[in-house]
């Protein structure tokens, strides 16, 4: 977009270049670190770069124009990663083309994660044409001088992300600091008790209503009854599931609230919930943040953090410990002596057509059937009936699979050649990487060297070369950090590549199988849907494989 500027000088009307008009957006975030301080509130945060667009329209020598489209904010959300509402609803407006500008206050606000926050800044950005201005570091993509600045920037990434694990680590240390003092430092109380702060200790306290139910689930369980019959009852009683407890802080549907049937994990999880006994425990799970992943482990039981009769119990011990003799019992039952992965070969890549939910599997007289478990469900989200067996699964698939490769015409030479042509311009665009950063990183050097030789002339001040120092440190710094995480890309594009030739020679081995496995499946198939209308859709992970088939037929 542009505009053109006309002013008047005594009488004559003057014409001047055009503005680019910039379709801009505002991007702020309360971060859930600690020490976030008022003045980087929300509100603080929006103002601030209000004011920056209003200063920078009202600027005579401007060669753009900032229109503001819109604000995304996100408050308590971490900077850790990007899987936040007001960012991802920034992003879904960018792809529609509603916005070519953003502004943050400073990189922080847009993200501590360096890696993730490069790919944005250096890759996805550019490639949408989005220009990016970061308000307090003085950063804007689109100015002359931007790719000189590319290398602060990369540094202040890096150490924002630095910063926010330092803090989760703090955090972690305090946690469980607390946890071993007896208090209770989970989020939401487990269901049937409350939490009330008595003397800087967290408590749980019953909460009587939900507790009912609580030992109602274990007493009903504990004599025999399966887990689909409790959840029967408990809907049939009209009580909610426990995310709707949550939100109604009430146990019993009412007028004009939605009744939501349990679920099965949601019972599981109260059975197996230690804190019901009375005894505090905690620190079941650690967290895998400081490898960069998003995920849990459970830790072994000698490591919980465990607080003896710290509240008054809902059930005895006794009753508890029946519980997980029947549970494991269950499971064992569950793992089906003689049950092979291949049996259900489409497992991993089968949904429902309607509701998206993955197909459950059910083994009788040694057939495997898959079918939608929402069509079992009471409430609103019950799903279409529908079901299909192993063996006819594998006679559609098989079926379209030698279709679609007679279409392709696939040789075996091409798609090597094609597989390792891919491979190699990846590579190489690493290693280009890698060399612009050793020349970067030497010159730096150079530099530094420099700096040293004219201070002992004379001829800078010693405050020079301590900054010339100091950038040369943060830049090996980076250096080192941006090396390990291009290495390990090596690695990963490596073994992608085997996986790929794998993907390949299943390709080719196809004609001489008479059944697929799900070894193979895997590997040509990106995804099944059954519909309730009998049609299957079958997405194949090569080009053109995108079918609709009939299990009427």
């Amino acid at each position: 977009m542009a505009r053109t500027a006309k002013r008047y000088l005594n009488g004559q009307k003057l014409e001047y270049s055009r503005l680019s008009v910039y379709k801009t957006a505002i991007y702020a975030r309360l971060s859930v670190d600690h020490d976030d301080k008022k003045s980087e509130s929300i509100e603080t945060q929006v103002e601030m770069l209000k004011e920056f667009i209003r200063h920078q329209n009202e600027n005579a020598g401007r060669n753009s124009e900032l229109v503001l489209y819109d604000v995304y904010t996100d408050l308590g959300k971490t900077g850790t990663n990007f899987a936040r509402p007001g960012f991802e609803r920034l992003m879904s407006d960018i792809r529609a083309g509603q916005i070519n500008c953003i502004i943050v206050k400073d990189f922080s606000r847009f993200g501590r994660n360096y890696i993730e926050t490069g790919d944005y800044l250096e890759k996805i950005f550019p490639f949408l044409k989005v220009r990016f201005i970061s308000v307090c570091d003085h950063y804007d993509s689109f100015a002359k001088d931007a790719d000189s600045q590319e290398l602060s920037m990369n540094i202040k990434n890096l150490v924002n992300d630095a910063y926010a694990k330092d803090i989760s680590a703090k955090c972690c240390v305090s946690k469980r600091t607390c946890q071993k003092k007896g208090s209770y430092v989970g989020g939401m109380a487990p269901y049937g008790y409350h939490s009330v702060n008595e003397n800087g200790i967290r408590k749980l306290v019953i909460d009587s209503e939900a507790a009912e139910i609580v030992r109602r689930i274990f007493e009903q369980y504990t004599d025999g009854l399966p887990i689909n019959r409790i959840i029967d009852g408990l809907f049939e009683n009209g009580v909610h599931r426990i995310s709707d407890y949550n939100r109604y802080h009430h146990v019993y549907c009412q007028d004009g609230e939605v009744l939501h049937q349990w679920g099965n994990s949601s019972i599981r999880t109260v059975l197996t919930r230690n804190n019901y006994y009375g005894d505090l425990v905690q620190h079941k799970y650690a967290s895998r943040f400081s490898r960069g992943e998003k995920w849990c482990d459970l830790l072994d039981e000698r490591e919980w953090i465990i607080t003896s009769e710290a509240h008054e119990p809902i059930i005895s011990r006794d009753i508890f410990d029946k519980v997980q003799i029947r549970l494991k019992a269950a499971k064992e039952a569950r793992s089906y002596v003689g049950w092979d992965e291949n049996d259900r070969a489409f497992y991993n890549v089968f949904y429902c057509g309607d509701c998206g939910r993955k197909m459950a599997t059910s083994r009788t007289r040694g057939h495997v059937e898959y079918f939608c478990q929402a069509s079992h469900y009471k409430d609103e989200r019950r799903c279409q009936t529908k079901n299909i067996s192993e063996d006819k699964l594998q006679k559609i698939v098989r079926s379209e699979l030698s279709r679609q490769l007679q279409i392709l015409k696939i040789k075996k030479k091409d798609i090597t050649a094609i597989s390792r042509s891919v491979l190699e311009d990846q590579l190489a665009i690493i290693c280009k990487e890698l060399d612009k950063m050793e020349t970067d990183y030497q010159k730096i050097s150079d530099q530094s060297v420099q700096s040293f030789l004219m201070y002992k002339e004379g001829k800078i001040f010693l405050q020079a070369y301590l900054d010339t120092k100091k950038e040369r440190s943060d830049w090996e710094t980076f250096f080192q950090e941006r090396r390990k995480t291009l290495e390990q890309k090596m690695r990963m594009l490596q073994k992608q590549q085997k996986e790929e030739a794998k993907f390949l020679r299943s390709l080719l081995e196809l004609e001489g199988t008479s059944r697929l496995n799900a070894e193979l499946v895997e590997a040509l198939i990106e995804r099944i849907s059954l519909y309730g209308d009998g049609h299957l859709e079958i997405v194949f992970k090569f080009q053109g494989g995108g079918v609709m088939a009939d299990d009427r037929k």
